[in-house]
């Protein structure tokens, strides 16, 4: 009687490799995006906390003004159009210093450049405007008085928010991603 020798893999051998490497896909898969979404947060909170204090400084410096003054902003309340406040800050720290043949405050490598309401915005790693607004001022940009009754995060200078990856400002049941100054 002949025997018969196979070699080779059975199909259930086959189902096993492939499973595992499914499961090392799907790990790696959800390593890499938990990365990108910490990356995206470290953007944003660098550019609250480091570049847009360290330019506002060196424009107070350069525009003769005291260590309280801030760019304006648009009296708002919450839910108004946050984005008037951004189109100002980008309008002193970026647009007003180009056109005068000077650098901005702000370096063209360290923002990504949007547009709201026809005017030029900074936009977060979630490509939503950041939110604006600044508290020390008496006035707005208009000569009215300012009003504001919202939340606030700094009281007495100015807030720069991105409404983080879920896009909603200060969620009520704790899960605050907001990244702030």
């Amino acid at each position: 009687m002949r025997r018969s020798s196979r070699s080779g893999f059975t199909l259930i051998e086959i189902m096993i490799v492939v499973g595992i490497i499914a499961i090392l896909v799907v790990v790696l898969l959800a390593s890499v995006l938990m990365a990108r979404k910490k990356g995206d947060v470290g953007k944003a909170q660098d550019f609250c906390t480091s570049l847009i204090p360290a330019a506002i400084t060196k424009w107070q410096g350069d525009n003769g003004k005291d260590s309280n003054t801030y760019p304006k902003s648009p009296s708002l309340g919450d839910g108004d159009g946050y984005w008037q406040g951004n189109a100002e800050l980008f309008n002193e720290l970026v647009t007003k210093p180009k056109k005068a043949g000077k650098e901005a405050y702000v370096p063209d490598d360290s923002y990504v450049e949007g547009e709201e309401g026809g005017k030029k915005v900074f936009l977060d790693p979630w490509n939503k405007f950041y939110i604006y607004r600044n508290y020390s001022a008496k006035k707005t940009i208009s000569g009215k008085n300012r009003t504001y009754t919202g939340r606030r995060y700094n009281k007495s200078t100015y807030d720069i928010i991105s409404l983080g990856p879920d896009g909603t400002l200060y969620e009520l049941n704790g899960d605050n991603d907001d990244v702030h100054n």
